[in-house]
């Protein structure tokens, strides 16, 4: 499968954790801990290169990680799954202002093209407004957040960037460590937001084999495998299909209606990412 194809169905499957966490009834660090937990047990066992003790090297990639994905699921419980996701979506901004610092990686005119269409959307989606609902009871609060695991996000692709290039698959292990650190990171943390574990009931621990079996296990071992071929921006462009199709189910799941404003900001989005598909075709070339 060609890396560029597997980022992108690694964002049309990270595009169904927004619709599934709302399902559920857990508190939302406990949600990210056991989803964290399962996901790392699948990607050691999807990915041979994942099952090596960790290095230095490969735990510095642990914190971005668990800003990236725990921060995401808190944000998704207080605001909207489509604004938390495309809020978090922002991460190729970021990109584009930390990687020319810790990769040395410059964006090209074409990729500063799109990241121009990707701004406008976000611009967009963000000026639309958004009202206090079951599904979003702290909206303003879920935006900042996931603003906070946008910028994890970057730093994630970048740190994986950076990995990739010993050809080692330290990336692989990194991934599949920082899940399993991620897990009793949550539960930690639960007392400092005042939240306390539950037993649950039997739809919340079905969503949450979903969420870390196919939405964090498969995709991140798809992302992992493909992001070494590509540049962390070129990869975070890839992945903003994820928020287009987050949105719809959204829509479709919860009835969270996206705004005129949102709508078009999402019609950039794709937009943005198909003349991004177009160029990495034409540089290939």
């Amino acid at each position: 499968m060609p890396p560029a194809l597997r980022v992108l169905l690694a964002g049309a499957l990270f595009s169904t954790g927004g619709s599934l966490i709302k399902l559920q009834t857990l508190p939302s660090l406990q949600r990210a801990g056991s989803r964290a937990l399962l996901a790392g047990l699948v990607i050691f066992l999807l990915l041979p290169p994942a099952r090596r003790l960790p290095t230095r090297r490969i735990l510095l990639l642990a914190p971005a990680y668990f800003g990236a994905t725990a921060l995401f699921v808190v944000a998704n419980t207080l605001t909207t799954a489509a604004h938390a996701i495309f809020l978090q979506s922002a991460a190729p901004l970021w990109v584009v202002l930390l990687a020319p610092l810790l990769l040395r990686e410059r964006p090209t005119r074409g990729d500063l093209a799109v990241l121009l269409g990707v701004g406008v959307g976000m611009a967009l989606f963000f000026a639309a407004p958004v009202a206090t609902a079951a599904t979003a009871p702290n909206p303003r609060l879920g935006d900042w957040l996931a603003v906070a695991s946008g910028v994890s996000f970057a730093l994630l692709l970048i740190g994986m960037r950076w990995l990739a290039r010993s050809a080692k698959g330290e990336e692989c292990a990194a991934i599949a460590w920082s899940n399993l650190i991620a897990c009793p990171l949550a539960f930690a943390c639960m007392p400092l937001v005042g939240q306390e574990p539950i037993v649950g009931v039997a739809l919340d621990w079905m969503v949450i084999a979903a969420l870390g079996t196919l939405q964090m296990g498969v995709s991140y071992s798809l992302l992992v495998t493909g992001i070494p071929h590509l540049s962390a921006l070129r990869a975070s462009l890839l992945t903003m299909i994820e928020p287009v199709f987050s949105a719809g189910i959204a829509w479709l799941v919860h009835g969270e209606a996206m705004h005129a404003l949102a709508m078009l900001g999402g019609a950039c989005i794709v937009v943005a990412v198909l003349a991004s598909a177009w160029l990495a075709r034409g540089g290939a070339r």
